[in-house]
This record gives structure tokens, sequence and C-alpha cells, in this order.
């Protein structure tokens, strides 16, 4: 018998291969419908159980250029109700030509290799950690800084490039995917992701 909080059901998206078109653009208009058809279930059906992956992530920390998305999407849910409630089919109509969306299938319990956890990774600038910090322990700016500057850089990771509707800006959705040996059952953002403070995770294979 199945736990109804975790995550059972689940749809893999794949981007189709073009030599004309370079994949992270896809991610880009891919990622902007799933992110609106989340947006839309959470608030017009209460729905935040839904999370992805990315089967093929790789995070290289020495080699920024061997950091990859991948090509595959795989978006998941405790129910299939709640998958065909988002249906992927409709907000992806328009990309048919550039992904491919597999129908809801039961998550393999015999394959799972582990659990990750997907997070949108945001950095504050040291400048404002600094400020943030000297307010927090009522010190100066500089011992602050001095403090801040030891702390870990900011993580060069793969992103999908977004563009902002309310501000009319482009902005880097950074992802960090890490691996996790705990089926953690919980809510997911607007993005199908954890925050940097949640963790989350969904099965791999």
């Amino acid at each position: 018998m199945t736990d109804s909080k975790s995550l059972n059901y689940f749809q893999e998206i794949t981007i189709i291969p073009d030599p004309e078109i370079a994949p992270y653009f896809i991610w880009g208009k891919l990622f902007t419908q799933l992110h609106i058809a989340l947006a839309d279930v959470k608030n017009n059906h209460k729905i935040d159980s839904i999370g992805i992956s990315f089967p093929d992530y790789h995070y290289d920390d020495k080699n920024e250029q061997s950091s990859k998305l991948g090509l595959k999407l795989r978006v998941f849910a405790p129910n299939q109700k709640d998958l065909e409630t988002l249906n992927l089919d409709n907000w992806l109509s328009r990309l048919t030509d550039y992904v491919h969306v597999k129908g809801i299938k039961e998550v393999p319990r015999d394959k799972i290799m582990g659990y990750v956890s997907v997070h949108r990774y945001r950095f504050k600038p040291i400048e404002v950690q600094a400020q943030t910090l000297a307010d927090k322990l009522k010190v100066c700016y500089e011992e602050a800084m001095a403090i801040v500057v030891k702390r870990k850089a900011e993580l060069k990771l793969p992103f999908i490039r977004m563009f902002s509707e309310s501000n009319k800006t482009h902005y880097p959705l950074q992802i960090l995917q890490q691996p996790s040996e705990e089926d953690v059952t919980g809510g997911f953002n607007v993005y199908g992701m954890n925050g940097m403070r949640d963790s989350v995770t969904v099965p791999q294979w």
C-alpha cells in the first residue's frame, strides 16, 4: 500500500533535440508554462503537492561548463487526480513540436535509487548579506563584511532564463538538485521546487 502523502504518480517531459534551436531556449518556454500552470492549480485548486526533478541533472563545482539540466523533466504528485487537474497537455499544447509529454504513470517503486531535493537557488550579494548581518548583530558594516566574506561563494548552477510579467525583466531561475536518502513529504512552491530552507524530496531513478 502506498503512502498518500508520498509522490506516487508522475509525468515525464522530454525536450526534442533540434539542431536549429538551443535546449536552453526551449527550457525557458517550457518552464514559463509550467510555472503558470502550477500557480493556477495552487490558486484555484489549493494544490501545492506537485514537485519536479531533472533526471539528467549534473552539477560540477569545478567545471561550470559541464553542469547541465539535461533534456528531461519529471513532474510528480501524490495522486493521479492532481496531475489531471494540472493538465500539462493543455498548458504545453503550443510546444508540441519541441517537447514530448508522456501520459500519467505510477512511480516505479522497484526502480527508485534514492531521492533528490530540488531548490530554487537564490544568493544574496555579499553587500546585502553584510548589511543584514550588521543590523542583526548591531555591529559596523566593515566588521560584518569581514565575517561574510568567509562564507561560501555563490554557486554557478545550471539555470533557466525566465521572464517576469510583473517586473518585465528577465531573471535566471538557478536550480540546485541534491541527493537525499529520505522520502520527505510536504508542499512545493509554484516552480515545483523547494526554497533554500526546505528539503521536500522526489524519487530518483
